[in-house]
């Protein structure tokens, strides 16, 4: 396999086996799941303020190793990762339940499988964690110097900004023992530039993931590194 070099314009993808090289790894995993392209529910109550999530909708839970989990434990192994993404099908909605925020036959939701990347990881010396962080910061509105800040504050001094399609993921560079990684995502917590929801999902699976793969038919992008 050809190692990618670390740069700007790179695909999510290619930074996966950017990490994967540089840190030796001998285990990474990733889930396929299925992804309704929806509204996010702040965007969804501007177009429809009666817009309601129940107690118990928001908080379903669906644990990632319930969905199908693909192993990677050489670079050998990780050359089909690319071949997986070509894959990725879209999902007949009646097979599944779909659910909106928004009433109008317009906003069609568009449902298809997807791929996302654990953080939790193997080296020689044992588990340990890709720091991994959903940013509540919309790319219209933010700039990735601003996700770098919330990156540093939170003590991660090198990692790529990656454009997600509307907002911003990161990525960082240096793995984190299990004690760091957990210590890591609590003081997130205290941030209202990442998204706390999905943190305390990601603490309920016991480790972060985000996506590789595309949405709206964009594929997430590095922007910034650091």
């Amino acid at each position: 396999m050809t190692v990618p070099r670390l740069e700007v314009g790179m695909e999510a993808v290619d930074l996966v086996k950017y990490i994967f090289t540089n840190k030796q790894l001998t285990l990474l995993e990733v889930v396929k799941y299925v992804l309704e392209e929806k509204p996010h529910f702040a965007e969804a109550k501007k177009l429809n303020p009666k817009a309601k999530r129940t107690v118990s909708k928001a908080l379903q839970h669906t644990p990632d190793f319930r969905n199908p989990i693909v192993s990677f434990h050489n670079q050998d192994e990780l050359i089909d990762l690319t071949a997986i993404l070509s894959r990725l099908r879209d999902v007949d909605q009646t097979a599944v339940q779909v659910t909106s925020y928004l009433d109008k036959p317009e906003e069609k939701i568009w449902v298809h499988e997807a791929l996302s990347v654990v953080s939790r990881v193997r080296t020689e010396y044992g588990y340990c964690h890709i720091p991994l962080l959903d940013m509540d910061l919309p790319i219209a509105e933010a700039s990735a110097a601003e996700a770098e800040e919330v990156a540093r504050g939170l003590g991660i001094n090198s990692g790529a900004i990656v454009d997600s399609g509307k907002s911003y993921h990161f990525w960082g560079l240096d793995l984190l023992s299990e004690n760091q990684w957990r210590t890591f995502m609590y003081r997130a917590l205290l941030l209202d530039r990442v998204d706390s929801r999905w943190i305390g999902h990601r603490l309920i699976d016991g480790h972060a993931s985000l996506r590789i793969s595309q949405k709206r038919g964009v594929a997430p992008t590095v922007v910034h590194i650091f």
